[in-house]
């Protein structure tokens, strides 16, 4: 894996010019961000979403995921804990980081929500939930259509652990459609979770 050591201290992790204001981000790069903190259900299922999905995100995104700025995890991780701390949403039994298949993990060479989540839960005292896996290799979401994106998703994912009556913080870095993250709920609540609250970086849902 590689990771930018070479940033100079107390510099801006995306931009790399100007000085950290917070998150590790600068004051301009911070003011292209879109700060919504969003609340809203998927199924009778809440979301909590900290920012829209606009031009700037997408970028901050496709560099940690595709370039592999892994500085950056450092960023959301911030941006998370400090969201979770601020709205005293830490009394859960579970943490669980959305998970990527083995495949896509050996390709882009770490599991980007992993990471992040790694960086705060110790933290937060919340034990990660690492016996839940995805066992499929699904298709890109982004390039199907709303019914293929819910059938790409059946039975990728799987727990074998009994979690009868816990309560479960699923992270993930994007909310689109919102059927990963449902997906996910469905195999939690299959083992027994009594609920499950997601939280993500940002979504596409423009809600104030």
């Amino acid at each position: 894996m590689i990771d930018f050591l070479f940033l100079d201290v107390g510099i801006c992790y995306s931009c790399k010019k100007e000085e950290i204001y917070k998150y590790h981000l600068c004051q301009k790069c911070l003011d292209k961000l879109d700060y919504r903190g969003n609340s809203f259900k998927l199924s009778d299922n809440i979301c909590y979403s900290l920012y829209f999905y606009n031009d700037f995100m997408k970028k901050l995104i496709a560099d940690y995921k595709f370039n592999r700025n892994t500085c950056l995890k450092d960023v959301f991780s911030d941006m998370l804990y400090s969201f979770l701390v601020d709205n005293d949403l830490t009394d859960f039994d579970y943490i669980l980081a959305s998970p990527s298949s083995r495949k896509t993990v050996n390709k882009r060479g770490f599991d980007h929500i992993k990471l992040i989540v790694d960086s705060f839960s110790d933290k937060l005292e919340i034990k990660k939930l690492d016996e839940f896996k995805k066992v499929k290799n699904t298709k890109s979401q982004h390039t199907l259509n709303r019914f293929e994106r819910s059938e790409n998703l059946k039975g990728a994912f799987s727990l074998d652990k009994d979690i009868n009556g816990s309560r479960i913080l699923l992270i993930d870095d994007l909310i689109t459609t919102g059927n990963t993250a449902l997906e996910i709920i469905k195999e939690l609540k299959k083992r027994g979770a009594s609920e499950v609250v997601t939280l993500a970086i940002c979504s596409e849902r423009s809600v104030n």
